[in-house]
């Protein structure tokens, strides 16, 4: 059984790696690595997506109070205009479950930020990005654990080294892929196909 103090460690992890767009530590992969340390079971397995999820989701609250203090510059940009729009439709909130669960594109922290500026009820959002980091936390952690026992077997090593390996491995690539300039790589991108377009006319 995961100890009471490894839970509040997964809220805490969970809370600070989701504050922000621009941490790259995988919380799941870190929930996985306590549960494998201490026993996979049904319980213990249920108790850390449910705890993860809530420290994911509560910590949007963050994005949402950054969003409040621009809300004066920032309250007339045509995105956020378009927000407030749509923010009463069902098609909104179903938008911001997908972007809760969708792994590696923090889409749902600028969803929040506007959400904050056109001062959407926040109390809806954290209600679904509960939802949303909750079923994201079950897939991912699901899989990490299985993945991670599955080649500790392979390559012969223990699963709780295996898992702090991995953690330092994506946390580095989190930090690079921020580091990348994806401006610059989407307008090469473009430019190499414009002119293979025209070389093919």
């Amino acid at each position: 059984m995961i100890p009471t103090q490894e839970l509040i460690v997964i809220f805490v992890i969970s809370f600070i790696t989701n504050a922000t767009p621009f941490f790259g530590a995988p919380y799941t992969l870190i929930t996985a690595s306590i549960l494998l340390k201490y026993g996979v079971n049904p319980l213990s397995l249920v108790l850390a997506i449910i705890v993860s999820g809530l420290g994911a989701s509560i910590s949007k609250s963050v994005m949402y109070g950054v969003g409040i203090a621009l809300r004066k510059p920032l309250k007339n940009n045509k995105n956020v205009k378009l927000i407030e729009r749509i923010s009463k439709s069902f098609g909104f909130y179903l938008g911001l479950l997908i972007l809760s669960v969708l792994p590696f594109l923090p889409l749902d922290d600028y969803i929040f930020l506007a959400g904050g500026i056109a001062k959407i009820s926040v109390l809806k959002m954290i209600s679904i990005s509960i939802l949303g980091k909750i079923l994201k936390s079950g897939i991912e952690i699901s899989i990490e654990i299985t993945g991670i026992r599955l080649i500790a077997s392979l390559i012969g090593i223990n699963t709780v080294e295996l898992s702090i390996i991995s953690i330092i491995v994506f946390t580095g690539l989190g930090i690079v892929l921020f580091k990348i300039d994806w401006e610059e790589i989407l307008r090469r991108g473009e430019k190499f196909l414009r002119e293979k377009l025209k070389i093919n006319l």
